[in-house]
């Protein structure tokens, strides 16, 4: 981890796949957690929500565009070194004509119309589900620049694994990130949000089991590779977001909607879930076992 390239494309991977969650979560928000709080804020109060949840996909999926169309230069400097990253010919080999630019052309195309889509909902609610299928396939795409590239069994392990991130700590990102007021209409929407959390922690901790094993090999690589420990540190940090989960679970059910919500123990999931996508983006950037 101390070759700077590599930190440079870790770095950028972090972006990508943080905003990426987020962008999920969006789409997750918009169909499984808007429709449980009708109700209580009827058809209106939920339109509003959803032109909040729109802003924060656009954000999110301008991000994502973003983060990578960033990965063909720190890829490129990871090949050829900062000096060779300046050329316009080494930076055109590495997108067009590289394998690595095979998977990298499919992925940037969907993030741009990802972006558009995402751009759309603000303005026409009939738009979300094309964001919804363009996030799916982005989703998708990820593996293709990864460890299980040359795997469909991995590959698709490894989307259900990013789709479930981001419909569990995604979602819950949007739900912070979003502008509310009042204050207290956040607390019914987070009481409404185990159902959908667990479904996508589910989702995470199955298809990332699966995975590991897979790339680990044997149990002593989790603390004799670098990649073992990058992988035992993201392991702790699902762990503790799952304690802090529960935490805002218990503490979120005894409490009455109407009243204002604290939100320390929620911005600390956030926060975890952050360094969890950070040490994604290095893990997926060094050798496996």
């Amino acid at each position: 981890m101390q070759d700077p390239a590599l930190v440079l494309e870790g770095s950028v991977k972090a972006l990508l796949y943080a905003s990426l969650l987020v962008a999920i979560g969006a789409s997750a928000a918009r169909w499984l957690l808007l429709p449980r709080v009708t109700a209580e804020l009827g058809a209106d109060g939920v339109a509003a929500l959803e032109r909040s949840v729109a802003r924060v996909a656009l954000a999110a999926s301008s991000l994502a565009l973003a983060a990578s169309v960033l990965r063909v230069w720190t890829h490129t400097v990871a090949a050829f070194g900062f000096d060779g990253a300046r050329s316009w010919d080494t930076l055109e080999l590495i997108a067009l004509h590289s394998r690595w630019g095979q998977g990298w052309k499919p992925q940037v195309i969907v993030a741009l119309v990802l972006a558009v889509a995402g751009a759309a909902t603000i303005w026409r609610r009939k738009s979300w589900p094309l964001a919804t299928f363009a996030v799916i396939v982005f989703t998708a795409t990820m593996p293709l620049l990864g460890h299980a590239s040359r795997n469909a069994g991995l590959m698709a392990l490894d989307a259900i694994h990013i789709l479930g991130g981001g419909v569990w700590l995604g979602t819950l990102a949007v739900v912070l990130l979003m502008p509310i007021r009042p204050a207290r209409i956040r607390l019914l929407i987070l009481r409404r949000f185990s159902p959908v959390a667990l479904t996508g922690a589910a989702a995470v901790v199955g298809a990332g089991l699966i995975a590991a094993w897979s790339y680990i090999g044997a149990v002593s690589n989790l603390w004799t590779t670098a990649y073992g420990r990058l992988l035992v540190i993201k392991a702790g940090l699902a762990g503790a977001i799952a304690v802090c989960g529960y935490i805002n679970w218990q503490r979120l059910r005894k409490v009455h909607w109407k009243s204002e919500p604290s939100a320390t123990i929620i911005v600390l999931e956030t926060m975890l879930a952050l360094a969890v996508a950070i040490v994604t983006g290095y893990l997926t950037e060094i050798a496996h076992p």
